[in-house]
């Protein structure tokens, strides 16, 4: 996306559907996650679950390479909202110093496999991060 660089190019190839279906926010977000040495549990639920997971740091901090869990129903940067029973996740791919966000996601509503969003300071702060091991 204009104006941001991201660390590793994205490339889902390799990616694999084990617990988490292909194309789903769960299978891209557990995948991106793993394309930079960082796990999640292959049973973390639907995205709305990730952020109330036992084991894993949680912060209304923006981090990078972090998973952002969305609440069923909440906003997604005010230009859709997440499933209202299972939410959304996505990756954290960049901040920069105005506090702006860059996630990466997929889910079965996009046209393609994966997605930017950029998310404004005040939509990132009210999201929840999960920092995976």
């Amino acid at each position: 996306p204009s104006g941001w660089t991201l660390d590793k190019p994205i490339n889902t190839s390799g990616y694999l559907a084990t617990s988490y279906e292909y194309k789903q926010c769960t299978w891209f977000t557990w995948n991106r996650a793993k394309d930079f040495g960082i796990t999640f549990g292959m049973y973390m639920g639907n995205g709305a679950d990730w952020q109330h997971q036992a084991g894993y740091t949680v912060t209304t901090t923006p981090t990078l390479h972090s998973a952002v869990s969305f609440s069923g129903g909440q906003t997604v940067g005010g230009q859709w909202n997440a499933d209202p029973q299972y939410g959304h996740v996505a990756f954290v791919e960049g901040i920069h110093s105005d506090g702006s966000v860059l996630i990466s996601q997929s889910g079965t509503g996009f046209s393609t496999v994966y997605t930017f969003q950029v998310l404004t300071k005040a939509q990132a702060s009210q999201l929840h991060y999960v920092i995976g091991k």
